[in-house]
């Protein structure tokens, strides 16, 4: 999607002066560098998180843990709900309705038990929730990379697996940018091509 693209203005809670780029731990001021150094640091967290996935109940301060633990050492606000509004093609969520409308959705997959048995169609469900967080997008930045391992870990607690690995940012998009406009189908499509059974395997 063309006009599926995030739209930053400055603003300087976030920016550092006359740019679009985000103030961070590192002091890097250029953008390019900035990416580089962000993926490098946050791989590495993401992979701590799926070798030791947090305990606890998977509500909205979990994904708000989670994102503080993968962006800690870049940017002060990790792990907070941001202050601005943001667009991707669309506006996402207004910052002051973030709260409401993420406890709402948390409370909603509480009440089907985190997906534990349930009785509609794991894809759909995991489809659902994902599509409904990226609609809220709570922080300013890395709502995607956070949003992807609360849902693994969610199918894990499940009794499933999913793997984005061979999903590619292309069809991501497609499938996100559909589901902004309520139209589930391209990303259960992808998720009933990457969600399985977990493997039964003797202790």
């Amino acid at each position: 999607m063309s006009d599926y693209f995030y739209n930053y203005e400055y603003d300087k809670t976030y920016c550092y002066p006359s740019s679009s780029v985000l103030k961070n731990k590192l002091n890097i001021q250029d953008a390019s560098d900035l990416l580089k150094a962000e993926r490098n640091i946050t791989a590495l967290r993401i992979l701590e998180l799926k070798m030791a996935p947090p305990k606890g109940s998977l509500n909205f301060d979990y994904l708000r843990k989670l994102h503080f633990y993968i962006f800690q050492d870049i940017y002060t606000w990790a792990g907070e709900i941001r202050t601005v509004d943001i667009t991707k093609g669309t506006k996402f969520c207004l910052f002051r309705y973030i709260e409401e409308q993420a406890n709402d959705l948390f409370r909603k997959l509480k009440n089907e038990n985190y997906l534990i048995d349930t009785k509609e169609s794991i894809e759909r469900r995991l489809s659902f929730y994902l599509s409904e967080i990226n609609a809220i997008h709570p922080f300013r930045e890395g709502n995607g990379r956070v949003q992807r391992l609360f849902i693994e870990i969610l199918a894990d607690r499940a009794g499933y697996e999913v793997d984005f690995s061979v999903v590619t940012a292309e069809e991501m998009i497609t499938a996100s940018y559909q589901s902004f406009h309520k139209n589930y189908e391209p990303m259960d499509e992808l998720f009933r091509r990457i969600t399985c059974s977990k493997a039964i395997t003797d202790v």
